[in-house]
Protein backbone atom coordinates (compact mmCIF):
# COMPACT_ATOMS: atom_id res chain seq x y z
CA UNK A 1 0.00 0.00 0.00
CA UNK A 2 2.79 2.08 0.36
CA UNK A 3 3.46 3.29 -2.84
CA UNK A 4 0.09 4.16 -3.37
CA UNK A 5 0.55 7.03 -0.92
CA UNK A 6 3.69 8.26 -2.73
CA UNK A 7 1.35 9.11 -5.65
CA UNK A 8 -1.74 10.46 -4.28
CA UNK A 9 0.61 13.21 -2.21
CA UNK A 10 1.95 13.80 -5.54
CA UNK A 11 -1.81 14.62 -6.84
CA UNK A 12 -2.46 16.61 -3.69
CA UNK A 13 0.77 18.55 -4.18
CA UNK A 14 0.15 18.88 -7.66
CA UNK A 15 -3.59 19.73 -7.22
CA UNK A 16 -3.15 22.54 -4.42
CA UNK A 17 -0.05 23.98 -6.65
CA UNK A 18 -2.67 24.44 -9.35
CA UNK A 19 -5.88 24.58 -7.43
CA UNK A 20 -6.57 28.10 -8.64
CA UNK A 21 -6.42 27.38 -12.60
CA UNK A 22 -7.75 23.88 -11.73
CA UNK A 23 -10.94 25.22 -10.26
CA UNK A 24 -10.99 28.25 -12.64
CA UNK A 25 -11.75 25.49 -15.64
CA UNK A 26 -15.13 23.84 -13.27
CA UNK A 27 -13.07 21.05 -11.70
CA UNK A 28 -13.23 20.67 -8.70
CA UNK A 29 -11.11 19.04 -5.36
CA UNK A 30 -13.61 15.95 -5.11
CA UNK A 31 -14.02 15.57 -8.81
CA UNK A 32 -10.10 14.99 -8.66
CA UNK A 33 -9.84 12.50 -6.13
CA UNK A 34 -12.94 10.59 -6.94
CA UNK A 35 -11.28 10.09 -10.53
CA UNK A 36 -7.83 9.44 -8.96
CA UNK A 37 -9.26 6.91 -6.85
CA UNK A 38 -11.39 5.02 -9.59
CA UNK A 39 -7.76 4.58 -11.37
CA UNK A 40 -6.29 3.21 -8.55
CA UNK A 41 -9.34 0.88 -7.56
CA UNK A 42 -9.75 -0.42 -11.20
CA UNK A 43 -6.13 -1.33 -11.49
CA UNK A 44 -5.78 -3.06 -8.56
CA UNK A 45 -7.76 -5.75 -6.05
CA UNK A 46 -5.45 -4.75 -3.11
CA UNK A 47 -7.59 -2.23 -2.45
CA UNK A 48 -11.30 -3.82 -1.34
CA UNK A 49 -13.77 -3.26 1.48
CA UNK A 50 -12.05 -4.50 4.06
CA UNK A 51 -10.86 -1.08 4.80
CA UNK A 52 -13.96 0.05 5.14
CA UNK A 53 -13.97 0.90 8.72
CA UNK A 54 -10.63 2.64 8.21
CA UNK A 55 -13.09 4.89 5.26
CA UNK A 56 -15.71 5.61 8.20
CA UNK A 57 -12.93 6.53 10.74
CA UNK A 58 -11.74 9.14 8.06
CA UNK A 59 -14.37 10.73 7.17
CA UNK A 60 -16.00 11.43 10.54
CA UNK A 61 -12.54 13.46 11.31
CA UNK A 62 -13.18 15.50 7.87
CA UNK A 63 -16.81 15.68 8.27
CA UNK A 64 -16.12 17.25 11.87
CA UNK A 65 -13.15 19.51 10.93
CA UNK A 66 -14.91 20.79 7.87
CA UNK A 67 -18.31 21.71 9.63
CA UNK A 68 -16.68 23.64 12.77
CA UNK A 69 -14.90 25.40 10.14
CA UNK A 70 -17.94 26.34 8.29
CA UNK A 71 -19.39 27.10 10.94
CA UNK A 72 -17.65 29.53 11.91
CA UNK A 73 -18.18 32.48 9.80
CA UNK A 74 -21.95 32.24 10.72
CA UNK A 75 -22.46 35.45 13.18
CA UNK A 76 -25.32 36.86 14.58
CA UNK A 77 -26.33 38.95 12.15
CA UNK A 78 -25.75 36.42 9.21
CA UNK A 79 -27.87 34.00 11.16
CA UNK A 80 -30.62 36.34 11.25
CA UNK A 81 -30.67 36.90 7.82
CA UNK A 82 -31.10 32.95 7.15
CA UNK A 83 -32.81 31.83 9.95
CA UNK A 84 -36.16 31.70 9.01
CA UNK A 85 -35.11 29.77 5.35
CA UNK A 86 -33.04 27.63 7.20
CA UNK A 87 -35.41 26.46 9.52
CA UNK A 88 -37.84 25.62 6.95
CA UNK A 89 -35.03 23.99 4.50
CA UNK A 90 -33.81 21.78 7.83
CA UNK A 91 -36.88 20.89 9.39
CA UNK A 92 -39.69 20.93 6.51
CA UNK A 93 -37.17 20.38 3.23
CA UNK A 94 -35.39 17.20 4.76
CA UNK A 95 -38.49 15.18 5.88
CA UNK A 96 -40.31 15.84 3.05
CA UNK A 97 -36.60 15.20 0.84
CA UNK A 98 -37.25 11.42 3.08
CA UNK A 99 -40.65 10.73 2.68
CA UNK A 100 -40.47 11.71 -1.60
CA UNK A 101 -37.69 9.78 -2.05
CA UNK A 102 -39.04 6.42 -0.20
CA UNK A 103 -42.11 6.71 -2.47
CA UNK A 104 -39.92 6.67 -5.51
CA UNK A 105 -37.58 3.97 -3.89
CA UNK A 106 -40.89 2.33 -3.41
CA UNK A 107 -42.69 2.76 -6.78
CA UNK A 108 -38.73 1.77 -8.78
CA UNK A 109 -37.71 -0.83 -6.51
CA UNK A 110 -41.23 -3.10 -5.64
CA UNK A 111 -39.34 -5.62 -4.18
CA UNK A 112 -37.35 -3.98 -1.70
CA UNK A 113 -38.92 -3.80 2.32
CA UNK A 114 -40.53 -1.18 3.12
CA UNK A 115 -38.06 0.28 5.61
CA UNK A 116 -35.20 -0.24 3.49
CA UNK A 117 -36.55 1.76 0.60
CA UNK A 118 -37.38 4.40 3.58
CA UNK A 119 -33.35 3.58 5.04
CA UNK A 120 -32.07 4.64 1.05
CA UNK A 121 -34.22 7.55 1.06
CA UNK A 122 -32.41 8.78 4.32
CA UNK A 123 -29.27 8.27 3.22
CA UNK A 124 -29.80 10.21 0.30
CA UNK A 125 -30.95 13.01 1.99
CA UNK A 126 -28.06 14.99 3.81
CA UNK A 127 -25.57 17.49 2.04
CA UNK A 128 -22.13 17.46 2.14
CA UNK A 129 -19.94 20.33 3.51
CA UNK A 130 -17.21 19.19 1.36
CA UNK A 131 -19.06 19.50 -1.87
CA UNK A 132 -20.52 22.81 -1.28
CA UNK A 133 -17.53 24.46 -1.04
CA UNK A 134 -17.36 25.54 -4.29
CA UNK A 135 -20.56 27.54 -3.80
CA UNK A 136 -19.11 28.95 -0.74
CA UNK A 137 -16.01 30.05 -2.75
CA UNK A 138 -17.87 31.51 -5.53
CA UNK A 139 -18.20 35.60 -4.87
CA UNK A 140 -20.49 35.97 -7.71
CA UNK A 141 -23.15 34.03 -5.64
CA UNK A 142 -24.87 36.48 -2.73
CA UNK A 143 -24.28 36.38 0.33
CA UNK A 144 -27.20 35.84 2.02
CA UNK A 145 -27.58 32.30 -0.26
CA UNK A 146 -24.19 31.15 0.75
CA UNK A 147 -24.49 31.41 4.13
CA UNK A 148 -28.17 29.48 3.75
CA UNK A 149 -26.52 26.84 2.02
CA UNK A 150 -23.65 26.52 4.75
CA UNK A 151 -25.88 26.24 7.46
CA UNK A 152 -28.24 23.65 6.44
CA UNK A 153 -25.57 21.47 4.61
CA UNK A 154 -24.12 21.61 8.57
CA UNK A 155 -26.99 20.44 10.26
CA UNK A 156 -28.38 18.27 7.77
CA UNK A 157 -25.71 15.85 8.34
CA UNK A 158 -27.13 15.45 12.11
CA UNK A 159 -30.63 15.85 11.36
CA UNK A 160 -30.40 13.09 8.71
CA UNK A 161 -29.05 10.42 10.89
CA UNK A 162 -31.43 9.38 13.49
CA UNK A 163 -33.64 8.71 10.76
CA UNK A 164 -30.85 6.10 9.15
CA UNK A 165 -30.68 4.88 12.65
CA UNK A 166 -34.19 4.45 13.07
CA UNK A 167 -34.91 2.99 9.44
CA UNK A 168 -31.76 0.82 9.62
CA UNK A 169 -33.07 -0.58 12.61
CA UNK A 170 -36.28 -1.28 11.62
CA UNK A 171 -34.96 -3.09 8.86
CA UNK A 172 -32.57 -5.51 10.72
CA UNK A 173 -36.05 -6.51 12.13
CA UNK A 174 -35.26 -5.97 15.94
CA UNK A 175 -38.44 -4.25 17.24
CA UNK A 176 -37.77 -2.59 20.02
CA UNK A 177 -34.75 -4.37 21.27
CA UNK A 178 -32.13 -3.01 18.85
CA UNK A 179 -30.55 0.08 20.48
CA UNK A 180 -31.12 1.92 17.00
CA UNK A 181 -34.83 1.44 16.87
CA UNK A 182 -36.37 3.06 19.52
CA UNK A 183 -38.97 5.96 19.04
CA UNK A 184 -38.22 8.44 15.85
CA UNK A 185 -39.48 11.86 17.88
CA UNK A 186 -37.32 10.31 20.92
CA UNK A 187 -34.38 9.55 18.66
CA UNK A 188 -34.60 13.14 17.31
CA UNK A 189 -35.03 14.62 20.60
CA UNK A 190 -31.95 12.84 22.16
CA UNK A 191 -29.75 13.09 19.27
CA UNK A 192 -30.47 16.60 18.28
CA UNK A 193 -31.28 18.28 21.57
CA UNK A 194 -28.03 16.56 23.31
CA UNK A 195 -26.05 17.42 20.49
CA UNK A 196 -26.85 21.09 20.30
CA UNK A 197 -26.83 21.40 24.01
CA UNK A 198 -22.99 20.42 24.07
CA UNK A 199 -22.15 22.22 21.39
CA UNK A 200 -23.72 25.16 22.59
CA UNK A 201 -22.55 24.99 26.22
CA UNK A 202 -18.77 24.10 25.33
CA UNK A 203 -18.69 26.26 21.93
CA UNK A 204 -19.72 29.02 24.17
CA UNK A 205 -17.78 28.22 27.27
CA UNK A 206 -14.17 27.93 25.50
CA UNK A 207 -14.67 30.99 23.33
CA UNK A 208 -15.24 32.61 26.85
CA UNK A 209 -12.03 31.03 27.74
CA UNK A 210 -10.19 32.20 24.22
CA UNK A 211 -11.01 35.58 25.26
CA UNK A 212 -9.57 35.29 29.27
CA UNK A 213 -6.71 33.46 28.30
CA UNK A 214 -5.48 36.02 25.14
CA UNK A 215 -6.25 39.40 27.68
CA UNK A 216 -3.64 38.14 29.99
CA UNK A 217 -1.12 36.37 27.08
CA UNK A 218 -1.49 32.92 29.26
CA UNK A 219 -1.26 31.02 25.35
CA UNK A 220 1.62 30.63 23.35
CA UNK A 221 0.60 31.82 19.58
CA UNK A 222 2.36 28.91 17.83
CA UNK A 223 -0.15 26.69 20.15
CA UNK A 224 -3.72 29.00 19.48
CA UNK A 225 -4.65 27.23 16.29
CA UNK A 226 -3.60 23.76 17.72
CA UNK A 227 -6.18 24.47 20.91
CA UNK A 228 -8.48 24.82 18.26
CA UNK A 229 -8.46 21.57 16.62
CA UNK A 230 -8.87 19.94 20.13
CA UNK A 231 -12.08 22.19 20.82
CA UNK A 232 -13.56 20.21 17.70
CA UNK A 233 -12.25 16.93 19.05
CA UNK A 234 -13.43 17.42 22.35
CA UNK A 235 -17.13 18.47 21.57
CA UNK A 236 -17.05 16.09 19.40
CA UNK A 237 -16.22 12.98 21.74
CA UNK A 238 -18.59 14.76 24.82
CA UNK A 239 -21.61 14.54 22.63
CA UNK A 240 -21.03 11.05 21.90
CA UNK A 241 -20.29 10.50 25.50
CA UNK A 242 -23.46 12.23 26.42
CA UNK A 243 -25.55 10.51 23.91
CA UNK A 244 -25.89 13.26 21.41
CA UNK A 245 -25.38 13.83 17.65
CA UNK A 246 -21.61 14.76 17.04
CA UNK A 247 -22.32 16.54 13.99
CA UNK A 248 -24.63 19.27 15.43
CA UNK A 249 -22.59 19.50 18.31
CA UNK A 250 -18.98 20.44 16.35
CA UNK A 251 -21.37 22.84 14.19
CA UNK A 252 -23.13 24.31 16.67
CA UNK A 253 -19.60 24.64 18.79
CA UNK A 254 -18.14 26.62 15.97
CA UNK A 255 -20.84 28.57 15.92
CA UNK A 256 -21.39 29.66 19.47
CA UNK A 257 -17.23 29.53 19.72
CA UNK A 258 -16.79 32.50 16.61
CA UNK A 259 -19.74 34.38 18.27
CA UNK A 260 -18.23 33.98 21.95
CA UNK A 261 -14.50 35.20 21.15
CA UNK A 262 -13.65 38.88 21.51
CA UNK A 263 -11.16 38.41 18.47
CA UNK A 264 -11.73 36.93 14.72
CA UNK A 265 -11.10 33.17 14.72
CA UNK A 266 -10.84 33.18 10.91
CA UNK A 267 -6.64 31.86 11.55
CA UNK A 268 -8.20 29.08 13.46
CA UNK A 269 -11.23 28.45 10.70
CA UNK A 270 -7.97 28.83 7.56
CA UNK A 271 -5.89 26.24 10.07
CA UNK A 272 -9.00 23.84 10.45
CA UNK A 273 -10.15 24.43 6.85
CA UNK A 274 -7.28 23.57 5.44
CA UNK A 275 -6.61 20.21 7.53
CA UNK A 276 -10.15 19.47 6.53
CA UNK A 277 -9.51 19.49 2.98
CA UNK A 278 -6.39 17.55 3.59
CA UNK A 279 -8.15 14.51 4.77
CA UNK A 280 -11.09 15.37 2.17
CA UNK A 281 -8.73 14.43 -0.42
CA UNK A 282 -8.19 11.05 1.22
CA UNK A 283 -11.69 10.74 1.82
CA UNK A 284 -12.68 11.25 -1.92
CA UNK A 285 -9.82 9.31 -3.10
CA UNK A 286 -11.03 5.84 -1.12
CA UNK A 287 -14.30 6.59 -1.79
CA UNK A 288 -13.44 6.13 -5.49
CA UNK A 289 -11.15 3.68 -4.90
CA UNK A 290 -12.76 1.41 -2.55
CA UNK A 291 -16.90 1.63 -3.26
CA UNK A 292 -17.52 3.31 -6.69
CA UNK A 293 -15.75 0.74 -9.17
CA UNK A 294 -17.92 -2.21 -7.45
CA UNK A 295 -21.11 0.31 -7.06
CA UNK A 296 -20.71 0.83 -11.09
CA UNK A 297 -19.97 -2.74 -11.77
CA UNK A 298 -23.48 -3.68 -10.33
CA UNK A 299 -25.43 -0.74 -11.26
CA UNK A 300 -28.22 -1.02 -12.58
CA UNK A 301 -31.01 0.83 -15.19
CA UNK A 302 -33.83 1.59 -12.68
CA UNK A 303 -30.86 2.39 -9.94
CA UNK A 304 -29.26 4.83 -12.24
CA UNK A 305 -33.10 6.49 -12.04
CA UNK A 306 -33.17 6.41 -8.58
CA UNK A 307 -30.02 8.43 -8.24
CA UNK A 308 -31.12 11.21 -11.31
CA UNK A 309 -34.72 11.31 -9.57
CA UNK A 310 -32.86 12.16 -5.94
CA UNK A 311 -31.16 14.71 -7.68
CA UNK A 312 -33.25 16.54 -9.85
CA UNK A 313 -36.66 15.55 -8.27
CA UNK A 314 -36.35 14.53 -5.20
CA UNK A 315 -35.07 17.22 -3.02
CA UNK A 316 -35.67 20.41 -5.59
CA UNK A 317 -39.36 19.80 -5.16
CA UNK A 318 -38.76 19.41 -1.55
CA UNK A 319 -36.99 22.64 -1.38
CA UNK A 320 -39.24 24.69 -3.38
CA UNK A 321 -42.02 23.24 -0.86
CA UNK A 322 -40.37 24.10 2.26
CA UNK A 323 -39.46 27.68 0.90
CA UNK A 324 -43.22 28.49 0.00
CA UNK A 325 -44.54 31.50 2.18
CA UNK A 326 -40.71 32.75 2.73
CA UNK A 327 -39.18 35.97 1.08
CA UNK A 328 -37.11 33.87 -1.68
CA UNK A 329 -37.05 34.26 -5.34
CA UNK A 330 -38.08 31.51 -7.93
CA UNK A 331 -34.67 31.40 -8.90
CA UNK A 332 -33.39 31.61 -5.22
CA UNK A 333 -35.56 28.29 -4.48
CA UNK A 334 -34.46 26.96 -7.37
CA UNK A 335 -30.71 27.45 -6.39
CA UNK A 336 -31.75 25.63 -3.38
CA UNK A 337 -33.14 22.58 -4.25
CA UNK A 338 -30.54 21.90 -6.77
CA UNK A 339 -27.42 22.46 -5.15
CA UNK A 340 -27.85 19.98 -2.17
CA UNK A 341 -24.66 17.94 -3.25
CA UNK A 342 -24.26 14.33 -1.64
CA UNK A 343 -21.00 13.14 -0.61
CA UNK A 344 -19.31 12.56 2.74
CA UNK A 345 -22.45 12.48 4.71
CA UNK A 346 -23.85 9.81 2.19
CA UNK A 347 -20.94 7.67 1.74
CA UNK A 348 -20.24 8.14 5.68
CA UNK A 349 -24.11 6.57 6.77
CA UNK A 350 -24.32 3.86 4.17
CA UNK A 351 -20.78 2.63 5.56
CA UNK A 352 -21.80 2.86 9.18
CA UNK A 353 -25.25 0.90 8.10
CA UNK A 354 -23.39 -2.01 5.87
CA UNK A 355 -20.82 -2.00 9.28
CA UNK A 356 -22.96 -1.99 12.33
CA UNK A 357 -26.71 -3.41 11.04
CA UNK A 358 -26.50 -7.34 10.31
CA UNK A 359 -29.05 -8.42 8.39
CA UNK A 360 -29.83 -5.71 5.89
CA UNK A 361 -31.90 -8.05 2.82
CA UNK A 362 -31.12 -5.20 0.51
CA UNK A 363 -27.28 -3.98 1.77
CA UNK A 364 -25.61 -4.17 -1.70
CA UNK A 365 -28.24 -2.23 -3.60
CA UNK A 366 -28.05 0.44 -1.15
CA UNK A 367 -24.67 0.76 -1.11
CA UNK A 368 -24.53 0.67 -4.87
CA UNK A 369 -27.13 3.76 -5.16
CA UNK A 370 -25.42 5.35 -2.47
CA UNK A 371 -22.26 5.68 -3.95
CA UNK A 372 -23.38 6.52 -7.68
CA UNK A 373 -25.12 9.28 -6.11
CA UNK A 374 -21.89 10.52 -4.54
CA UNK A 375 -20.11 10.26 -7.47
CA UNK A 376 -23.27 11.63 -9.83
CA UNK A 377 -23.20 14.61 -7.56
CA UNK A 378 -19.87 15.09 -7.53
CA UNK A 379 -19.55 16.17 -10.94
CA UNK A 380 -22.75 17.56 -11.98
CA UNK A 381 -22.61 19.75 -8.76
CA UNK A 382 -19.03 20.33 -9.32
CA UNK A 383 -19.65 21.53 -12.45
CA UNK A 384 -22.65 23.68 -12.53
CA UNK A 385 -20.86 25.33 -8.92
CA UNK A 386 -18.90 27.39 -11.70
CA UNK A 387 -22.27 28.20 -13.87
CA UNK A 388 -24.56 29.37 -11.15
CA UNK A 389 -24.71 32.83 -10.82
CA UNK A 390 -25.96 32.52 -14.39
CA UNK A 391 -28.34 29.75 -14.69
CA UNK A 392 -30.14 30.92 -11.98
CA UNK A 393 -29.62 34.60 -12.57
CA UNK A 394 -29.92 35.93 -8.99
CA UNK A 395 -31.52 39.45 -8.95
CA UNK A 396 -29.58 42.62 -7.35
CA UNK A 397 -31.97 42.63 -4.25
CA UNK A 398 -31.47 39.26 -3.62
CA UNK A 399 -28.30 39.86 -1.60
CA UNK A 400 -30.00 42.48 0.86
CA UNK A 401 -32.88 39.80 1.77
Amino acid sequence: MEHYFVYIALVMLLYCMFSAKISAIGVTMPMVFLALGIAFGLGDSALNLDTATAFHDLAEITLALLLFADATSLHREALMKIGQRTRRMLFIGLPLAIVFGAMINLALLPDWPFWEACLLAALLAPTDAALGQSIQANTRIPQTLRDTMNAESGLNDGLSLPFVLFFAGMAVGDGGSHEHSSGLLSLLATQIGIGAAVGLLGGYAIGRMRNFVLARNLMEDSLSRVATLVVVAFVFFAAEHAGGNSFVAVFVAGIAYSNAANSSVQHARHFLEGDGQFFAMFSFFFIGALFVPEALAYLTPVGLLVVVLSLVVVRPLAIWLSLIGTKTSASERLFYGWFGPRGLATALFAVFVAIDFKGIEMIGGILVIAFTTVLVSAFVHGISAKYAPDLFRFGSGEESR
